[in-house]
């Protein structure tokens, strides 16, 4: 929970960060005098004021951040210092600033998935191994062994992408689909068919997409030879060697990788017996503990997975392309939960987030920035939502302004952010009993 708790911090100081910093620099652009940017809530922890008179703080609860720009309507100002005033700016300047904030957290995700494709992807084909009979995958009979291209005309480069992308799609009456059948070596074939899913519906706390609709997805195939070993792991003190085949653990013979592995996480000091050279011999291994208490080796076993690296350009097109899905799949699930087709019980709030911070971030630092990139695309697309206290909310008074000539009242302005302090507060709290239900 400590772990979790830190990766949470961690998570949201950075995101928020972005966010202010997003308004900070096109408010800048602007003119715009900023007089504070905090990171952070409550009691000043440190401050420096730079010369342009924008004071830099770290505050003591660090779960958000704020940019205080000079204001004429809070403080009489000379009319050269008005012309710097936030309120004396045009509509669209100010309407830039605004949209700066989530733009900065869009950026941030494509900037994550840049690196991460420029590191490299563990990449295998999407195959079915089978389809669930009665599901509509079965209905429409696709082959075993198949490789699904797209859904929706939604490319398909991962599981990860298929669970999204069907979750996406519920309440739809329909989906089309496309996939490749391979006959042999030289010979394959590109079907596509629209599915009937008008009465398809599944619970996502419960069941993934995947499943739910119909797919058994062909399990990657990993063979006990080691492949690579973290320097100055376990494994590697232990001599272990790449190449090295592991016969049996404990006079348990090998089965598995994935019994190997929780067998790894025990933690337990283990007697390996593996071949190396056409020849069997004995190696004590003591798994290390990490962060979230369990044991770990620093193996990898060999698969038929392949890590592919994306060059400067093409990586670059990758990552808009993930930014672009991700987003848009995000934008449709909210709007999915607006509308009842996914339950209000889904909502999630900060425990469920410090939960999967802590969970990924245990899985390794590629997982992480997946993670770290999906939450900073959910906070823009939630910050335009059009609430008052939001971005979105803020857009919308602009927009009123433009039409009548003149601004709202700050009178009609106060009682409009009041009600959107209520109902943020409300959802708030659904997230946060929902939360607890699933501790």
């Amino acid at each position: 929970m400590l772990w979790s708790l830190l990766l949470f911090v961690i998570t949201i100081s950075i995101l928020v960060t972005i966010h202010e910093f997003g308004h900070f620099i096109v408010a800048r652009l602007c003119g715009v005098k900023v007089e504070c940017f905090s990171i952070g809530f409550g009691k000043k922890l440190w401050s420096h004021k730079f010369a342009s008179g924008t004071e830099l703080v770290i505050a003591m609860i660090p779960l958000g951040g704020y940019v205080r720009m000079l204001n004429s309507k809070t403080i009489t100002l000379p009319v050269k210092a008005s012309k710097c005033a936030f309120d004396n700016k045009k509509i669209w300047q100010r309407a830039v600033i605004i949209v700066a904030g989530p733009a900065a957290n869009f950026l941030l995700a494509f900037i994550i998935y840049w690196l991460i494709f420029l590191m490299g992807v563990v990449t295998y084909p999407v195959q079915v191994q089978a389809t669930v009979p009665g599901s509509p995958a079965a209905s429409a009979d696709i082959p075993s062994g198949v490789e699904l291209k797209t859904i929706n005309n939604i490319q398909i480069d991962s599981w990860n992408d298929v669970n999204l992308t069907l979750i996406s799609i519920l309440g739809q009456d329909s989906v089309s689909l496309s996939y490749l059948e391979n006959f042999d070596k030289n010979q394959s074939e590109l079907y596509k068919q629209n599915i009937d899913i008008s009465h398809w519906h599944f619970d996502i706390e419960k069941e993934s997409a995947i499943t739910a609709f119909g797919f058994i997805p062909k399990t990657l195939e990993i063979y006990p030879i080691v492949s690579k070993i973290i320097s100055g792991s376990a494994a590697e003190k232990a001599g272990l060697q790449i190449g090295d085949k592991i016969i049996s653990y404990n006079d348990h013979p090998y089965l598995n990788w994935d019994d190997f592995a929780a067998e790894i996480r025990k933690s337990n000091p283990m007697i390996l017996k593996v071949n190396r050279g056409n020849k069997d011999i004995y190696i004590n291994l003591k798994p290390t503990i990490n962060a979230s208490g369990e044991g770990v080796a620093g193996i990898y076993p060999t698969s038929n997975a392949v890590v592919k690296e994306y060059g400067f350009l093409e990586g670059f097109g990758k990552g808009l392309r993930q930014t672009g899905l991700t987003t848009t799949l995000t934008v449709h699930s909210l709007y999915q939960l607006l509308t009842g087709v996914i339950g209000i019980k889904h909502l999630s709030g900060p425990i469920t987030i410090a939960k999967s911070a802590g969970q990924t971030a245990s899985y390794g630092f590629t997982p992480y920035l997946y993670f770290l990139a999906f939450i900073s695309i959910s906070l823009g697309v939630i910050n335009l939502v059009p609430l008052p206290m939001l971005d979105g909310g803020h857009l919308i008074f602009l927009f009123l302004e433009k039409i009548k000539g003149n601004a709202l009242s700050d009178k009609t302005q106060e009682r409009l952010y009041r009600i959107g302090f209520v109902l943020l507060m409300v959802i708030m709290g659904i997230a946060l009993f929902n939360d607890v239900l699933r501790l």
